[in-house]
């Protein structure tokens, strides 16, 4: 056996096992639906998530022009505005525009009752004609059933991306400027919040710019505040805001822009008794401008067209205002000078106005303006302002203003007529990166406030103001970076406190904010804890029918948020009257107990 040989199996050829393999891999695939496959058996993913997400990268980093700010030219006196950026926005302490008025020492808010109910704000007892609004460079006119005021809590806060607050002795100019994209990559925003009594806010934003300078920006936000306090109170209102901008360069562009505000505010009724009007319509602003400007960058001749149209349906009136107008500008770096000139189709047919300001040394700045306004039946309103600054040593600065001529409070009236004024004011401050404090005297000559629309019904008149003198003082002491309290205090000296707003009002906080550097040391988190207490004395908020006091009792509400953010997510909540006070701004119209809201806002690139 051991001679014999064995013969070898013939092994089934390669080919063969192949093809079987392959005939079975088919016809078994034809049975199994595509995504149930294994996954290397789907087709490559030709997309390479690493390219674009450096490629997203690069395109936020990269600046393209948008439409300059406009109305707001240097140089500037020193303590004569505040400015707010969109971050200052985010991190204040306000839901409303009129809560960020409340950074002015002296400006009482007229609430009627929580979140959702009017805020009109009342400077140095200037009543409703107090304050005036730009949006965007373009005069932002009260018209439709409130044609004396404007009601700063219709505006959409998201909406706007830096404030001015320009601050003369007895009046407030406020800038409202739109958000603007300078980014290569689309932007959006989403926000959400929710709170007591079912009130809710959504937000949305879209914005996107492209190098041949095309760009859009869209979005909206929606506010619904049900009863909170009072039999009705109810209040919705749907802002949507649409842009639409080609600005090639730095030195020429054009922009058309809509806002449109849809308020459903019900009357504000404590049964069976209406304290407040109701207000319900539609209000629409379109805007077209175009600028050119001699060369890059803020020096330099520069040249802006304006036109707008301004429509209200709604509460039985229908309105309609055109303006259109230019603004001339030249500056340099240590003079600055600007000239506009509007007209209108009603109420003032012809708005003029002349500004220059001039640093000609850093220590020293100073501003002057002339302003000629003519209104419907021949009235008149002018008048010339100045004021000026000057750095001491030891961080001490002085600061002083006046503003005379004549004017008519509320143009839309037809037999309101002009009221001569001379206001002034005087301020000293120390500033230094732990403490600062700014104390000012002002007077402010005798002047007729008329009465809030929408508050006749509690409030039907205000006394004439007598000529009063103020004291404000500003304060901030920081003693750690991560700890600041501040606040401001206005009283106005004499005999009888002007109605409209009260005495011994004061606003403080205490703040702690802190990045969590040991922890997060990319400085991706912020936290913000922060605590506020407004108070007042007894004052007179206003006259009845038959010309009596109403009383204004003095009260002190506590408020506190808490907000955190992860790079551009954030998250806050935000509490009222902590200590559940009874009392009012506006008697009548309570302020609910403990009403919080809370919610979050996501703003993204790409």
């Amino acid at each position: 056996m051991s001679g014999l040989r064995r013969r070898p199996a013939h092994p089934l050829p390669l080919t063969v096992v192949a093809t079987a393999l392959l005939v079975f891999a088919r016809s078994t695939a034809a049975q199994i639906p595509y995504d149930s496959l294994p996954v290397d058996t789907l087709a490559r993913d030709t997309v390479n998530t690493t390219e674009r997400y450096l490629k997203a990268q690069a395109a936020i980093a990269v600046r393209l022009p948008a439409l300059p700010y406009i109305g707001v030219d240097g140089p500037h006196a020193a303590m004569s505005r505040i400015v707010l950026t969109r971050d200052s926005i985010e991190w204040t302490m306000a839901e409303t525009v009129s809560d960020l008025l409340q950074q002015v020492p002296g400006t009482y808010l007229w609430r009627g009752g929580w979140l959702g109910r009017t805020e009109y704000p009342n400077f140095r007892s200037r009543g409703p004609t107090s304050v005036e609004y730009l949006v965007d460079g373009l005069p932002y006119v009260a018209i439709g059933p409130d044609s004396i005021g404007v009601d700063p809590s219709f505006f959409s806060l998201s909406l706007y991306e830096r404030i001015e607050i320009e601050r003369w002795p007895g009046g407030l100019r406020v800038h409202l400027f739109t958000r603007r994209h300078e980014s290569q990559a689309p932007g959006s925003l989403v926000g959400i919040s929710h709170g007591d009594k079912s009130i809710s806010r959504y937000i949305g934003f879209l914005e996107s710019r492209f190098p041949s300078g095309i760009g859009f920006g869209l979005g909206g936000e929606r506010m619904v505040a049900p009863t909170a306090t009072g039999t009705s109170s109810s209040y919705d209102n749907t802002n949507i805001w649409l842009q639409l901008g080609f600005v090639p360069s730095e030195r020429f562009g054009l922009q058309a822009e809509l806002i449109s505000s849809n308020p459903d505010r019900k009357p504000y009724v404590v049964s069976p008794e209406t304290l407040e009007f109701g207000t319900s319509g539609q209000r629409t602003d379109a805007q077209v401008r175009a600028f050119w400007r001699s060369r890059a960058g803020e020096m330099g001749f520069r040249v802006d067209g304006l036109a707008g149209r301004t429509t209200w349906h709604g509460s039985g009136v229908q309105d309609e205002l055109r303006q259109g107008g230019l603004v001339l500008g030249w500056r340099s770096p240590t003079v600055g000078v600007s000239a506009r000139a509007f007209n209108r189709s009603r109420i003032t047919p012809w708005d003029v106005r002349a500004n220059a300001g001039w640093t000609p040394i850093a220590p020293f700045s100073a501003e002057v303006e002339a302003g000629y306004q003519e209104h419907d039946g021949g009235r008149e309103s002018r008048w010339v302002g100045g004021r000026g600054s000057l750095r001491l040593p030891l961080g001490f600065e002085v600061q002083g203003a006046i503003r005379s001529g004549s004017l008519v409070a509320a143009p839309a009236i037809v037999d309101n007529r002009a009221q001569s004024l001379t206001d002034l004011q005087g301020s000293v401050s120390w500033q230094r990166p732990w403490a600062g404090v700014e104390v000012g005297f002002a007077h402010t000559d005798r002047f007729q406030p008329l009465a809030y629309r929408s508050f006749v019904p509690t409030v039907p008149s205000l006394a004439a103001a007598p000529a009063t003198d103020w004291l404000t003082i500003d304060w901030r002491l920081a003693p750690r970076k991560w700890l600041t309290l501040e606040g401001w205090y206005s009283d106005p000296r004499g005999t009888a406190t002007p109605d409209g707003l009260p005495p011994t009002h004061s606003l403080t906080s205490a703040t702690i904010r802190s990045k969590f550097w040991r922890t997060f040391r990319s400085g991706i988190f912020d936290f913000k804890a922060q605590l506020a207490f407004e108070s007042w004395g007894d004052g007179v908020i206003g006259r009845d029918a038959q010309g009596q006091p109403i009383a204004l009792d003095g009260a002190s509400f506590w408020r506190t948020e808490i907000e955190i953010r992860l790079d551009s997510f954030l998250l806050y909540w935000d509490r009222y009257n902590l200590q559940a006070s009874r009392k009012s701004y506006v008697p009548g119209f309570q302020i609910l107990n403990f009403g919080s809201t809370f919610g979050a806002k996501w703003e993204f690139s790409n």
